[in-house]
């Protein structure tokens, strides 16, 4: 008799906790924190201080896209880029994201001293950009801040002489992001 209520018992349990386990989303439900963002992003690194223009998109619960500028054409480099970012979600926050992403750009280098060396005041060059960091959305302001760090890599060209260095492309910076819902 022991047996048998002991078995109906476990049973029980066991069928209340998969119908408790079913109801319950175990899963985490995954958002975007906004739809677009649009902003500045102010960077330091070897070439020097350097402010662009950036905006995402996304395009996934996790997935975006991103368009970079420099503002300044004049400077030692001059880089426009389009990168995917994935962005995921922490388990501990909502609002803070870390992200990596990967993508192609151009990237003008203009000539040290075209009086000394040969060649064409500037060169262009396709390049690879990766960048790394981390984003904050706050709750109640539509902004969102992020740090990061940007590099250039394969660069493609063989016109472009060997003591243009596109590796002094790469910065460290901190952006500031107007958010769209």
């Amino acid at each position: 008799m022991k047996k048998k209520l002991l078995i109906s018992y476990f049973s029980l349990l066991t069928f209340l906790t998969v119908q408790a386990q079913d109801s319950l989303q175990v899963k985490p439900q995954v958002s975007a924190p906004y739809k677009l963002a649009v902003g500045l992003r102010y960077a330091t690194g070897p070439a020097g201080l350097t402010l662009g223009v950036a905006a995402k998109y996304f395009i996934g619960e996790q997935s975006a896209l991103e368009a970079y500028s420099d503002v300044n054409p004049e400077s030692r480099q001059f880089l426009s880029s389009v990168s995917y970012i994935w962005q995921p979600k922490l388990a501990t926050s909502d609002r803070l994201r870390p992200y990596a992403g990967i993508g192609v750009g151009l990237l003008r280098t203009n000539n040290p001293a075209p009086t000394y060396f040969d060649g064409p005041a500037s060169y262009i060059n396709p390049v690879g950009v990766a960048s790394f960091g981390a984003e904050y959305a706050f709750k109640k302001l539509p902004l969102a801040l992020s740090l990061d760090y940007r590099s250039t890599f394969l660069r493609y060209g063989r016109t472009t002489p060997n003591y243009v260095n596109h590796y002094r492309s790469s910065n460290l910076g901190i952006g500031l992001k107007y958010t769209f819902r």
